[in-house]
């Protein structure tokens, strides 16, 4: 496989159209086509389904086409780590992530800062104890986490709320309204190891609220895999929106608190260790989520 078959997938699932997507690389469609369909032919099934209206992503690209976009992004922040690298006086922003983390909402925040190229921003996706570590090594200079985890010794301030939603076990209902904590209770749900803090957001939430939670016995490796899972009958599921492919919003449905039915947010959160001597370019970044990323985060819907 090639970049570029990676970067003419993911024109094609923006675009919904080879033919658009084939205009937006600059190149014949049937080139396009033929990429696109080595690289199926590589990871063993159709990305895309092909009418002559629409295109639409298979199963197999609803799990996928997020991981290809992933090692591009990778591939841009390695390059970007490389042009810093070799400019004397250029120190690039080292940025740690959860992979609970909406990476287009965290791209979307940080597009305008990362028009000025002398501050490069390189990302690090991590568990949460690995990114506490890079901490205490200094090898990241900020991350952007669920609330709460990192507590004294960090300064912090707000990114985005994104809604919990469940999953029923192998979309048993047609109904799309809010559900209450109540009514899943005695649910079987399907969980994450703890390290990017769904789990511990979720068994904090049931017992706050006197429940006892019910887990299946294996655990996923992350919040795709608990789609699959849910998909197969081993239990029910709850993800942040934002963490979704477009197949479970299908089924999801927002889960709410009380007589008031307050939906249930996981909230996100910039932190940085306290006696870190930051410069001024990690400074600069700190403003931005302070003063731009909120007007940045409130102009973002949740496509459904």
């Amino acid at each position: 496989m090639t970049l570029t078959q990676m970067e003419f997938v993911k024109a094609v699932a923006t675009a919904g159209s080879f033919s658009a997507a084939a205009r937006a690389c600059h190149v014949s469609q049937p080139s396009l086509s033929t990429a696109v369909a080595k690289l199926e032919a590589e990871l063993g099934g159709p990305l895309f389904t092909r009418t002559t209206r629409r295109v639409d992503r298979t199963r197999l690209g609803e799990s996928l086409v997020p991981l290809i976009d992933s090692v591009l992004e990778s591939v841009r922040h390695l390059q970007t780590a490389a042009e810093a690298t070799r400019a004397p006086g250029l120190r690039p922003i080292r940025l740690g992530m959860s992979p609970l983390v909406s990476t287009p909402l965290l791209a979307a925040a940080l597009k305008p800062f990362e028009r000025h190229p002398s501050t490069p921003v390189i990302l690090k996706q991590c568990f949460l104890e690995d990114l506490r570590q890079r901490f205490e090594q200094r090898t990241i200079d900020l991350a952007v986490v669920p609330a709460g985890f990192f507590g004294r010794g960090y300064e912090r301030c707000a990114v985005y709320a994104d809604p919990l939603q469940y999953l029923p076990c192998e979309g048993t209902t047609q109904d799309k309204g809010p559900i209450s904590l109540r009514e899943i209770a005695r649910e079987t749900f399907v969980l994450t190891a703890d390290g990017c803090g769904l789990t511990p957001f979720v068994k904090d939430l049931f017992r706050r609220h006197r429940h006892s939670i019910r887990a299946y016995p294996g655990v996923a490796l992350n919040h795709q895999v608990i789609e699959e899972w849910v998909a197969l009958g081993l239990g029910a599921g709850l993800l942040p929106s934002r963490k979704l492919t477009r197949v479970a919003r299908r089924t999801a449905r927002p889960v709410v608190l009380g007589r008031a039915a307050r939906p249930v947010m996981i909230r996100f959160e910039l932190v940085w260790l306290t006696r870190a001597a930051s410069g001024p370019e990690v400074t600069a970044l700190i403003r931005h989520f302070r003063t731009i990323v909120p007007k940045i985060v409130s102009g973002l819907a949740i496509v459904p």
